[in-house]
């Protein structure tokens, strides 16, 4: 017997509620979902989760190698999450460079931009290092071998 079941019995049925000037299709679906409803996530939040995920849809052949090795799933997650912020780091790297070489740039928006490639450098160093710091205490955590802790210790640096 549920114990439930005298308790919604007792409620009275209610429908889905619309929001006001949507249209609802059926099976509850908005036909023109608000522009409001929608998140916005920045590249660098959307690089971040998919290196804590590792769902990125190109990472087949990015991950092979970290895939192929004989490491625990949270090593090769780590792996993973440290490939992805190197890589956002180079890319920022490369930005930086063509915005200093850029001379049709009014200077202080320059500076400005230059401000802001070097805040995101910043904060993905950060992140870059408290991954490798992880990753040395999952290591240590886990006592992997010798063998396994060099593989690991490989991967991270490609």
């Amino acid at each position: 017997m549920d114990l439930l079941d005298p308790l919604s019995s007792a409620l009275p049925s209610v429908a889905p509620l619309t929001p006001v000037g949507a249209k609802a299709m059926a099976g509850g679906a908005l036909a023109n979902p608000p522009s409001s409803a929608q998140p916005a996530i920045s590249s660098l939040g959307r690089a971040l989760f998919e290196a804590a995920s590792g769902t990125q849809s190109s990472a087949t052949g990015r991950y092979q190698d970290i895939e192929d090795s004989d490491l625990p799933e949270a090593v090769k997650n780590l792996l993973r999450m440290i490939r992805d912020l190197r890589a956002k780091l180079a890319q920022l790297m490369r930005e930086l460079r063509a915005v200093q070489a850029d001379d049709s740039m009014n200077p202080e928006a320059r500076r400005i931009r230059l401000q802001q490639i070097q805040a995101q450098m910043s904060a993905l160093n950060g992140a870059l290092i408290a991954a490798t710091q992880k990753l040395a205490a999952l290591m240590r955590d886990i006592r992997l071998g010798k063998g396994q802790q060099m593989a690991a210790a490989q991967l991270a640096l490609r």
